[in-house]
């Protein structure tokens, strides 16, 4: 009876102990996988961190040439993504700002689409919260100081074309009237705005739930 308690006692130890390395084995594993994945995660992080987002547009407005050569790395470039809703911001080495906002509840399924309505048109309070398929276009000038804007042109009439939209490049074609924002009687002195903004090698900052 003793000699089977005793061998009953030794299979039940070695059990155990095969049952520990069972585990030590699979959370060496999964330390493993964790290290991987956080690896993999700091070179995507540093990867973004590198990118120099190239911008280039060119175009005329009100009858004068507006050409951006080189993004300024000292201003911030943004490219947010939302539901229904795309934003980008940039600002070249000579102080000069494209913004471009575009919403429609279609945007991130296919392009090109053309935005026929202009936010700067609708009313005052539907401006602050746009319900309906729109896009706002300006381009500023600025002085070194970032808190001066010299002049800010913005579309007020006519087509805004985002021709493509992916992870590497960004397409746009713009082309109708705008006004001064911020003058006198900017809505009664309109002029020509057309040209074309070409941006890649950007970081996209996606705010979709």
């Amino acid at each position: 009876m003793k000699t089977i308690c005793s061998k009953s006692l030794i299979l039940l130890t070695l059990f155990a102990v095969l049952i520990s390395c069972g585990d030590d084995k699979s959370n060496t594993k999964e330390k493993t996988n964790i290290i991987k994945e956080t690896s993999k995660a700091s070179s995507k992080k540093q990867e973004k961190i590198n990118k120099t987002t190239l911008v280039n547009v060119e175009g005329t407005i009100d009858g004068k040439k507006v050409l951006f050569d080189k993004n300024d790395p000292n201003h911030k470039s943004v490219v947010v993504l939302f539901n229904g809703a795309i934003q980008l911001k940039f600002t070249d080495t000579k102080s000069q700002t494209v913004i471009v906002h575009l919403y429609d509840t279609k945007i991130h399924e296919s392009s090109p689409i053309t935005f026929t309505t202009q936010v700067a048109s609708l009313p005052r309070k539907e401006q602050v919260s746009v319900k309906v398929k729109g896009s706002k276009l300006s381009i500023s000038n600025t002085s070194n100081d970032e808190r001066k804007i010299v002049s800010i042109s913005e579309l007020i009439e006519g087509d805004v074309i985002l021709k493509e939209f992916s992870d590497n490049k960004i397409l746009i074609n713009f082309k109708g009237r705008g006004f001064i924002v911020g003058a006198n009687n900017a809505k009664d002195n309109l002029f020509p705005m057309e040209g074309e903004i070409i941006i890649e090698n950007y970081n996209i900052n996606d705010g979709r739930f």
